[in-house]
């Protein structure tokens, strides 16, 4: 015969404690409340204290991380007090870590855009330095053309007489 389930006996005692501490909670005054739920430093609820508020064995304890109906009750009184709930510090990591990826992304894009930057540079400079050699060699045949056409007007007004084979 299988052993009873201790889930009914931890959700009483669960709820007697968290109802206590509702009520110590909201007897403060407005201005003066603090959560009444076992916290830690960084303001989430501490599970192993409160375990221990209720007089469960350590090896129960899990009992109040892995069952919904347990976690959802500590979580309400909570997040009502101002606490992080159980299970922030995974959303947290999740969040850290998103951060973290799209920091990599980032740099990742920011680094492909400075070598495409690079790229254009280099390309902008050569195509400058063509179009200086563009630039000259137009001015060099301005310069032969106007000889040319000056040499034709001489020829033309008879100044210069034309060499014929």
């Amino acid at each position: 015969m299988p052993r009873p389930s201790v889930i009914p006996t931890v959700k009483a005692a669960l709820e007697n404690y968290l109802e206590r501490m509702q009520v110590a909670f909201l007897a403060l005054p407005e201005d003066q409340r603090a959560p009444t739920l076992p916290a830690t430093p960084d303001g989430k609820v501490n599970v192993r204290a409160l375990a221990q508020a209720i007089d469960l064995k350590q090896t129960q304890e899990k009992y109040l991380y892995e069952r919904p109906e347990l976690t959802g009750l500590i979580n309400l009184v909570a997040e009502g007090q101002g606490l992080m709930p159980i299970g922030s510090r995974l959303l947290v990591d999740a969040a850290d870590k998103a951060l973290k990826d799209r920091m990599v992304r980032t740099a990742k894009s920011a680094k492909a855009s400075a070598q495409a930057a690079v790229e254009a540079q280099s390309a902008t400079a050569e195509l400058l330095e063509k179009l200086k050699e563009a630039v000259l060699e137009n001015e060099t045949l301005k310069a032969q053309n106007m000889r040319l056409k000056a040499q034709l007007d001489m020829i033309n007004s008879g100044m210069m007489v034309g060499v014929q084979e």
